[in-house]
């Protein structure tokens, strides 16, 4: 039996890197993909993985990796690579927004448009958009990444409405998950600590990685966790449209759903110290 392909972006740390190892003991090949190929040098060899340097802000990159795949079977891509940028709107630097796009959103758009060719090829290719709880909802101090999920929610609902009879494609929606990526809320910010030194926010923003940091001691999942919800929709018969992981992605949904929106909003201020 021919083996199946999927192709993995954001590859070097946290789900990205959680699904190789459970989708080749599953009997999938795996495409690893990373812009920093070396960050993934431990992955233990075999004829069941390749990898390759993918940028998916790089219309070059996203084209050499999709040619260095025209070979293979390729059934699966699951859209992963994404990093969070956050900071109070009223200090957003405009080219801080459109990084954030450029990678959530237009890279995302980009993979996919380069991939769907050789996932036509397959009967029962899907394509799995990981975007996130705050895809439905939002959070203070959040706002470019709340809008590039809203965002890749919106593409991959239109997505599904255009090829979902030819390629299924599955919204993965998590809740908070046990990766780097607080780490890099930091590394994101850049000088947005000075240039909030002497406004309202000063304070707000010191408290800020605390608070998300005790949201994930309480309630994230493990990567692992993750990786094997994210799997189960790749190996099914027939992929279910959207896989909602994680409880607080589950019940925070509902909560939003149900309070009228004057009692969220209050709700997110007093939570994040916003008055």
């Amino acid at each position: 039996m021919q083996r199946r392909w999927v192709l993995i972006t954001g590859c070097s740390t946290g789900i990205g890197r959680a699904l190789v190892p459970l989708c080749r003991a599953s009997g999938w090949g795996v495409v690893a993909t990373a812009r920093n190929v070396e960050s993934l040098g431990d992955l233990p060899k075999g004829d069941d993985l390749r990898i390759l340097a993918l940028d998916v802000t790089d219309a070059d990159s996203i084209a050499q990796a999709a040619a260095a795949c025209a070979d293979l079977p390729l059934s699966a891509l699951v859209n992963n690579a994404g990093y969070g940028q956050v900071g109070p709107l009223e200090l957003l630097r405009s080219d801080e927004l459109r990084a954030q796009f450029e990678t959530n959103v237009i890279g995302l758009q980009a993979v996919t448009n380069a991939f769907l060719p050789l996932l036509r090829r397959n009967p029962g290719a899907r394509i799995l958009q990981v975007a996130s709880m705050l895809g439905r909802l939002s959070i203070p101090l959040a706002g470019p990444y709340n809008a590039s999920k809203h965002a890749v929610v919106a593409l991959t609902e239109t997505l599904r409405m255009e090829v979902g009879r030819e390629v299924a494609v599955v919204l993965v929606e998590p809740g908070a998950i046990q990766t780097a990526f607080r780490d890099t809320l930091t590394k994101a910010w850049g000088d947005l600590p000075e240039r909030a030194r002497g406004t309202r926010y000063e304070a707000i923003l010191a408290g800020y990685l605390a608070k998300r940091k005790d949201q994930a001691e309480r309630f994230a999942l493990s990567v692992d966790a993750c990786a094997a919800q994210m799997l189960r929709a790749l190996d099914a018969d027939h992929p279910p449209r959207r896989v909602v992981i994680g409880r607080d992605a589950f019940w925070v949904g509902k909560l939003k759903a149900l309070l009228p929106a004057a009692w969220w909003e209050a709700l997110m201020r007093r939570f994040y110290g916003l008055g």
